[in-house]
C-alpha cells in the first residue's frame, strides 16, 4: 500500500531513446501503482492510447517526429494513496503521440485539450472529456455499466455498445444499466465512438 505522497517529475531527455532505425524517437516513464485505483490524466494536445496492462504499473511512452521535439516534453506522475495524477505537458504540435499503460482494473479520469483519445478494455469508471478531437472507448461488456452518458456540442456519437447513433448539434444520450461502473464522455467538437464487442 502506498502511504505517502510521491511525485515523479522527469523530462524525457535521456530516459529511453530507441535505436536510429525506429521511425520516431521514443521516451518512456514508469511508476509502480495499485490495481483498482483512480488515475487522473491531464493531457496536452496529441494522440493518446490508454491500454490495460497485466502489472500494477503506469507506463507513459511518448513519440515525437524529431528527437529535439521529444526533449521538450514533460511527464509527471504524482501518487497519493490509491490515486495517481499523470501529466503530459509541453507537447509538440506535429504528430505527437503517447501510449499510457495502466492496471487493467482502474478508474479513469481524463482531460485532453485537443486530439485523439483511444481507451482500451479497462475495467472501471470512466470520466473523459476533450475540447476538440475524437474519443474512442472499447466497451466489450456494456452490462458492466450503470449510469451511461455521452454528449457533444457539435459532432457525432456512435455507440455499438449501447445501440446509439446520432450526429449534429447538441447531441447526447443518457441510459441506466445494471452494472456498477459509470461512464461519462463529453466533447465540445468532434466524434465519440463507444465500441462494443466485435
Amino acid at each position: 500500500m502506498i502511504r505517502n505522497t510521491f511525485a515523479l517529475f522527469l523530462p524525457l531527455l535521456g530516459i529511453t531513446i530507441l535505436p536510429a532505425q525506429q521511425p520516431m524517437p521514443e521516451g518512456s516513464v514508469q511508476q509502480k501503482f495499485v490495481s483498482q485505483g483512480t488515475i487522473r490524466l491531464h493531457l496536452e494536445s496529441g494522440g493518446y492510447t490508454i491500454t490495460p496492462g497485466d502489472s500494477e504499473n503506469i507506463v507513459v511512452t511518448c513519440h515525437a517526429r524529431r528527437e529535439e521535439k521529444l526533449k521538450n516534453v514533460r511527464v509527471a506522475i504524482k501518487l497519493m494513496g490509491a490515486t495517481a495524477d499523470v501529466y503530459v505537458r509541453n507537447t509538440p504540435n506535429d504528430n505527437f503521440t503517447a501510449v499510457i499503460e495502466v492496471p487493467r482494473r482502474s478508474n479513469l479520469w481524463a482531460r485532453l485539450t485537443a486530439g485523439d483519445l483511444n481507451v482500451g478494455d479497462i475495467e472501471g469508471d470512466k470520466d473523459l472529456e476533450i475540447r476538440a478531437g475524437q474519443l474512442s472507448i472499447e466497451i466489450p461488456r456494456p452490462q458492466e455499466y450503470g449510469q451511461r452518458e455521452a454528449s457533444v456540442l457539435t459532432g457525432s456519437i456512435k455507440s455499438s455498445a449501447f445501440g446509439v447513433s446520432t450526429g449534429g448539434l447538441f447531441r447526447s444520450f443518457h441510459q441506466q444499466g445494471p452494472g456498477k461502473y459509470r461512464l461519462h464522455a463529453h466533447l465540445l467538437a468532434g466524434d465519440i465512438r463507444l465500441r462494443g464487442a466485435i
